[in-house]
């Protein structure tokens, strides 16, 4: 039996790659489950290998835990109440576990897939801290993971909404 890191694992690789593909227009399947990178996909009609990191963004520490039943839900430091600040609580979360993630090298084919917890933030939203990302974040940091750093969101602009996937720090060429 898997367990529940690996089926949330298994399960954000495949709706990614869902959302890579209709983009790229490439044939990505999951491969296999592993450790280092999290999964291991290849495109069998040229037999390129796409390695996923996985992590997932939450708005405060112990949104995991909360989405999964397994806790109340946080308050926010900034707010004092259980709302969030995008800015203060949200941006501040995600630049710290990307400051962690960018620690390690992954390499050329690696990509690292950030999958939102909360359905609230969109590519508007990510758009607005994407610049100073690339500044402040990834400077000198751009090729560790060399297929991008993606975040799989939610697109609230079009009817019904659906995920999408934002780019927060393009492939190297």
């Amino acid at each position: 039996m898997k367990s529940e890191k690996i089926r949330i694992e298994e399960a954000t690789a495949k709706l990614f790659l869902n959302l890579y593909n209709a983009r790229f227009s490439t044939n990505f399947v999951v491969d296999y489950l592993g450790d280092t990178p999290d999964v291991v996909c290849i495109d069998r009609a040229n037999n390129n290998v796409l390695n996923l990191e996985i992590s997932l963004i939450e708005d405060l520490p112990g949104d995991v835990k909360y989405v999964l039943g397994r806790g109340s839900k946080p308050t926010s430091p900034t707010t004092g109440t259980t709302a969030v600040s995008f800015t203060d609580d949200v941006v501040e979360q995600l630049r710290k576990s990307l400051e962690k993630k960018l620690l390690s090298s992954y390499g050329a084919n690696t990509a690292l897939v950030l999958r939102q917890v909360s359905p609230l933030w969109e590519p508007r939203e990510w758009s607005t801290v994407a610049d100073e990302f690339k500044v402040k974040v990834f400077a000198g940091s751009e090729n560790n993971f060399g297929a991008g750093v993606w975040i799989i969101c939610t697109d609230n602009s079009i009817r019904p909404a659906s995920d999408t996937l934002f780019c927060l720090s393009s492939p190297v060429e």
